[in-house]
């Protein structure tokens, strides 16, 4: 059986070298050679024709001063949100009137002084868990607010809140922030500010930076090449990073902007360069002129977009301007103190205010979108008897439920007026007890009334709204702790409503 053998000839080249690392360095013999055929080809006309090298920019920068002054609250060192949600007693922490109570108890002891014995004067209204705290000792707040007529040297107390005290913008008609804030000859305006995170894009501008005459000089940087988790090597034999993954999860056909970003990283991710700008914190950043400067040495002037759009642009502001806050990114939230739910009752035409948490402790009461109105049943007739009747009210408010009237219009403006409710199963009535919370208290300095809340209608969505306050701890641009207490609006899931019935007249 005749057997049949296949030969194959392969061409191979032979490396005169045995050193590895050259072959791995792709080593080119003549680049001049290669450059000249970019040239022929017109490669060196095209928008990917070299490299940057250096950049040479002109920047101005303009400091950010608050609207009233205080040495206390300036933004180049203090974080915006600490500045814009801080009250005037946040510097009387529950330890501060505390200690401090205590501290003026001893050194007047020492100097022969007596302190008074009026309840007033004693800590109360302590949030929990310090309310077993309440009546055993002397306030240091209240104590050192009436220091002059209760004749107290200022000695005695070991620390004492700065002054000016922080100003409170919150604008408690349209339960949110109202600030303003100094840069130069130009107004950056807050307006409506929910609470919570704070940026550039919280703000607005009453003028642009104008430019600074003469221009300050130019400065040069390297430029160096964007890096980010999961971005591709440029360079040959450059091991990536397999626990970052940009396309481990592909997008579906209804996700077209996830394919193109790929695509974009996937094919120009060694297109994008940055460059450092030292900058403080607290300032406005104005980027005059920037140029760059390429492998070939050639200058090129960079120009912001015909546009005018750009994504840190602040209505205002030059498009080469950046506002750049003292953030806090990272602030830690204590637990909530206070909580009250706002719902709209179409039935009733009005609004509802629910105190769901005072002073770090739940408050008995319905709860949202529940109903605990027992229902009037009719009553059998005698027809041979004279009957008598007694008035009951069908509808019974829990505690902490307070109304909100509309009123207003004919020229004058709408306000959603805070009412107070009567306890009808007394006799004679009682009015129901006032808001003891803080969030449902007019704000003497944006407030027609300075002893009745009202409240913007546009202020209060259709679904309802969650009003919170809770302790806030960061640091400061110098690495100070700051505290503060913040007001927040969030969302209500389930608005609070209250089924309203008619009263009647029973038959006794």
């Amino acid at each position: 059986m005749p057997y049949r053998y296949d030969l194959v000839f392969r061409l191979e080249p032979t490396h005169h070298y045995a050193d590895l690392s050259r072959g791995l360095a792709a080593e080119v013999a003549d680049p001049v050679w290669f450059l000249g055929r970019q040239w022929q080809l017109g490669e060196h006309h095209g928008e990917d024709a070299a490299s940057p090298v250096r950049v040479e920019y002109q920047a101005s920068r303009v400091a950010i001063k608050p609207g009233a002054p205080n040495p206390h609250q300036d933004p180049r060192v203090v974080p915006a949100e600490a500045i814009i949600e801080s009250e005037p007693d946040d510097f009387w922490t529950v330890g501060r009137r505390i200690t401090l109570g205590r501290a003026v108890a001893r050194a007047a002891t020492d100097a022969g002084h007596s302190l008074p014995e009026d309840a007033k004067y004693r800590l109360k209204n302590l949030p929990v868990p310090y309310d077993v705290l309440n009546g055993t000792g002397l306030d240091g707040r209240l104590l050192f607010k009436d220091r002059g007529p209760l004749e107290l040297l200022d000695e005695w107390f070991p620390e004492r809140p700065p002054r000016p005290a922080p100003r409170d913008l919150w604008n408690s008609a349209e339960l949110a922030y109202d600030a303003d804030f100094r840069a130069g000859p130009t107004t950056l305006t807050l307006r409506r500010h929910d609470g919570g995170s704070l940026d550039w894009w919280s703000v607005d501008a009453s003028a642009p930076i104008p430019e600074p005459d003469p221009l300050p000089r130019a400065t040069k940087v390297l430029a160096t090449r964007i890096q980010y988790p999961g971005a591709p090597h440029p360079r040959w034999w450059q091991i990536e990073d397999t626990r970052t993954d940009l396309g481990a999860y592909a997008p579906d056909r209804g996700h077209l902007a996830t394919v193109l970003l790929l695509d974009l990283v996937s094919s120009h991710s060694d297109d994008w360069f940055t460059f450092p700008i030292p900058v403080e914190a607290g300032h406005i950043l104005t980027l005059h002129h920037v140029t760059v400067i390429d492998a070939f040495d050639q200058p090129w002037t960079l120009q912001p977009p015909d546009d005018g759009w750009t994504l840190f642009a602040v209505t205002g502001l030059n498009p080469r301007s950046l506002v750049l806050w003292p953030a806090v990114p990272t602030a830690l939230a204590g637990p909530v103190t206070d909580q009250v739910d706002f719902g709209v009752d179409e039935d009733a035409n009005l609004v509802w205010a629910v105190e769901r948490r005072i002073a770090g402790r739940d408050q008995p009461t319905l709860g949202p979108g529940s109903d605990d109105q027992p229902d009037v049943v009719a009553q059998e007739a005698d027809a041979t008897v004279q009957p008598r009747y007694a008035y009951r009210a069908s509808s019974e408010v829990p505690p902490h439920w307070h109304p909100y009237l509309l009123e207003g219009g004919d020229g004058q403006p709408r306000r959603l007026v805070q009412g107070r409710l009567a306890d009808l199963s007394k006799r004679p009535a009682d009015p129901m007890p006032l808001p003891e919370t803080t969030l449902l208290q007019p704000n003497p300095r944006n407030q027609e009334s300075k002893s009745i809340h009202r409240i913007e209608p546009a202020a209060i969505p259709i679904d309802g709204l969650q009003l919170e306050r809770r302790h806030m701890l960061g640091r400061r641009t110098d690495g100070r702790p700051v505290l503060w207490k913040q007001r927040r609006r969030v969302p209500l899931a389930v608005s609070p409503t209250m089924r309203l019935q008619f009263d009647v007249l029973i038959q006794q």
